[in-house]
């Protein structure tokens, strides 16, 4: 069955998928001359606001927590391990093409919500017209949650505590559980409130550690900086098929970070109290820019500059702080990274909420979170290459339903003013 899973893995994220985000998001961001950029001016206008649901800050911080989560530190490593230093240069070179295709996928879920229909479920519904790619989007969105919005986000957490502190992994997801089903049994504002206040103080933590451990690494960062641009324009190893994978492993875990082309984004931004596509089109371009450009490329620098052997495990940074901090990383980094992965469990659980809502009107929507918070222990004791790959799988299958929609809707959005 493993062997099975991968082969499907490979074949999905074949270099066919990797050229439709790269593409498809460069046509976003230049079709209709650049509209994501020049839409940025609405992060400085005063928003229309209905008085109900999140703010839109909070909606932002929700949508930061689902798309910042371990991505940045396991799916850093893990595109290290995978691809090489020259995965790092595809990651950046993704995130750019990335802003303008989860701009795309905002606005336009914004223009046609409809009711509990929302987020790529609502323009591909509504849109499109086509109610089997709505649901079909809907029913991987749900099973997408589980994988890498739940199970490898506790399978991180677990790791990283069992290695600090030897917590065994059981009961690591058991209280991992019990916080998310307090918070999304709450609602969307219980959500809203919880990440708006976590996530801002936990990023600059991280964002800080990560800073000192690259100052005081043994590997210097212009030398690392050479090693990522030659890894990955090294003609000898784009003959030999490694470039390739450089390549394609990093606008993978560049997807599976900030979520652009998956689709994921307008759900986690559909309780925002707002009128204006252009507003969380712009928000989420900074998500993307935040997350990619800035989270991810701090665990990568940390990393490679502290000389350790690269791994496909939050472990990996652990190592890495351990040189750069000393014992300060022992009770600085797992808390953080336990964070990460919390925040963004609720953040998945609130999007799994919405694909179900579009696709059942709201029913069962008790028995979907109590499943996602079991879903919870079993990725915490599962191991770390199985839970990879069934998460690669379903976001695979997302961004194939959801990037058609984009191609055939944008064209017509974009000559309207947003």
């Amino acid at each position: 069955m493993a062997a099975w899973l991968e082969a499907m893995d490979a074949v999905l994220w074949g270099h066919g998928l990797v050229a439709m985000i790269l593409m498809m998001g460069t046509f976003c961001l230049t079709y209709g001359r650049f509209l994501p950029i020049r839409s940025l001016h609405a992060l400085c206008c005063r928003d229309r606001s209905g008085g109900h649901g999140q703010t839109p800050f909070q909606a932002c911080m929700t949508s930061l927590a689902a798309a910042m989560g371990t991505g940045n530190i396991v799916g850093v490593t893990a595109a290290l391990a995978a691809g090489g230093p020259g995965a790092i240069l595809w990651m950046w070179a993704a995130a750019v093409p990335g802003m303008g295709l989860i701009y795309a996928e905002n606005v336009l879920a914004a223009r046609y919500r409809r009711g509990e229909t929302a987020g790529a479920v609502a323009y591909l519904r509504w849109g499109l017209g086509s109610r089997g790619m709505a649901a079909g989007f809907a029913v991987c969105c749900v099973a997408a949650s589980f994988g890498m919005g739940d199970m490898v986000q506790s399978r991180a957490m677990a790791g990283t505590l069992a290695a600090a502190y030897g917590v065994p992994p059981l009961v690591t997801g058991l209280a991992a559980a019990a916080v998310t089903a307090v918070v999304v049994f709450g609602g969307a504002g219980r959500t809203g409130r919880f990440t708006a206040h976590v996530m801002p103080l936990v990023t600059l933590v991280y964002l800080l550690a990560a800073a000192v451990v690259t100052a005081r690494g043994t590997v210097p960062l212009g030398d690392v900086l050479h090693t990522i641009v030659t890894d990955a324009l090294d003609l000898r190893a784009a003959a030999g098929g490694v470039g390739g994978a450089a390549l394609a492993v990093g606008v993978r875990r560049g997807v599976f970070s900030n979520e652009a082309g998956l689709g994921s984004s307008g759900l986690l931004h559909a309780d925002a109290d707002t009128a204006s596509p252009a507003f969380l089109g712009a928000c989420a371009m900074l998500e993307v820019a935040a997350d990619t450009l800035v989270c991810c490329t701090a665990t990568a620098f940390a990393v490679l500059t502290s000389g350790v052997p690269v791994g496909d495990s939050a472990e990996t940074v652990y190592a890495a702080f351990r040189t750069g901090i000393g014992g300060a990383a022992d009770w600085l980094l797992p808390p953080v990274i336990a964070v990460f992965a919390l925040c963004t469990l609720v953040g998945w659980c609130h999007c799994g909420s919405h694909a179900l809502r579009g696709l059942t009107g709201g029913r069962g929507l008790g028995v979907y979170r109590a499943a996602f918070c079991l879903a919870a222990v079993i990725g915490a004791c599962t191991g770390e290459s199985l839970v990879w790959t069934l998460a690669d799988i379903a976001n695979a299958c997302m961004a194939w339903i959801n990037l058609p929609g984009i191609l055939l809707l944008w064209p017509k959005t974009a000559r309207q003013a947003p």
